[in-house]
């Protein structure tokens, strides 16, 4: 009688851990709704802009990023002065709407205009390509139809802020395909708990990239292994897709800020000519420490700040 009670118990605990689980998996790469409200022209307070830096520079033609995600609510205050080009994968036929509130955030983490919030940069044109739905889900030959349409619009780099945890054979041909058409390639290591990165994060020639918080501290849920750079991914503000803005967490978003700052480098004539390449890079990087978790480092504007910064937590 003993045995079968604490066998039910030992299940009863499991069951509970599972659960909490799932709750944790589900609030990551979240919205807290209305987080940071302030007065019309007020700037909302956020940490990872300060961390990162902005560049407002118009000296090369503007900077094509193909955001491949929920789609943008452009209507949004912060989009009024972008250039927009789109395509819906899902519904070719349908204007694209954000239903699901992912893709609104990726764009302004990027190129919001400094109503509220400011994006990185904003010498830019975003290329919206919708490849999931209302739910955040995805198929394969969406995200590689995207890919695709990407590519035959010239964009210099693809923002993929999400992940698959197997490896496709289709997908990695459109990667490549990409890469060999010099687009630069930024994905999400994965929301996987401390587990594996996914694809096409985990792909050599794609920038894969990790979450920290404010404290430089990576993020628990943050996939790790084939990482090459971080940015901060926890409680950061950025546009949702009701015209407010909210506060986000999740490497989804952390590749955004890498995008952002990988563009502002595309920015500078001379770059722009030349390439990125890991040499020109390592300039705007800083390490923060194992490979496995934070890759070569945070990719930041402001790089001496941070470095400040870093040491000053350090003897704290």
């Amino acid at each position: 009688m003993n045995k079968n009670l604490n066998f039910l118990l030992f299940l009863a605990t499991l069951a509970m851990i599972f659960l909490v689980l799932i709750i944790l998996v589900i609030k990551n790469d979240s919205i807290s709704s209305n987080e940071g409200k302030s007065t019309p022209k007020q700037q909302i307070a956020n940490w990872a802009l300060d961390y990162v830096g902005t560049d407002s520079r118009k000296v090369t033609d503007p900077i094509k990023i193909a955001i491949l995600d929920s789609g943008i609510n452009k209507k949004h205050e912060e989009f009024n002065d972008l250039t927009f080009k789109e395509y819906n994968v899902i519904a070719p036929d349908d204007n694209i709407t954000d239903d699901f509130g992912h893709g609104t955030a990726i764009a302004g983490i990027i190129a919001a205009k400094g109503i509220k919030t400011t994006g990185i940069i904003q010498n830019v044109q975003i290329f919206d390509v919708k490849v999931l739905n209302e739910k955040g889900q995805g198929k394969i030959e969406d995200v590689v139809e995207g890919i695709e349409w990407s590519i035959k619009q010239n964009v210099d780099i693809i923002n993929i802020s999400f992940g698959f945890s197997s490896d496709k054979a289709e997908l990695k041909s459109a990667i490549n395909n990409a890469i060999e058409q010099n687009i630069i390639i930024t994905a999400a290591a994965g929301n996987t708990l401390g587990l594996t990165v996914d694809f096409p994060a985990q792909y050599n020639d794609v920038l894969s990239i990790s979450s920290f918080d404010e404290d430089f501290k990576l993020d628990p849920f943050s996939g790790v292994g084939k990482i090459d750079y971080s940015a901060p991914g926890v409680d950061i503000i950025s546009t949702d897709n009701k015209g407010d803005y909210s506060t986000f967490s999740g490497t989804s978003f952390a590749t955004a800020y890498a995008t952002g700052v990988i563009a502002t480098i595309l920015n500078d004539p001379l770059m722009r000519n030349s390439g990125i390449s890991k040499e020109n890079l390592s300039n705007y990087v800083v390490k923060l420490g194992e490979n496995q978790q934070f890759g070569d480092g945070f990719l930041t504007l402001k790089k001496e700040k941070v470095e400040e910064l870093l040491n000053e937590k350090e003897l704290d």
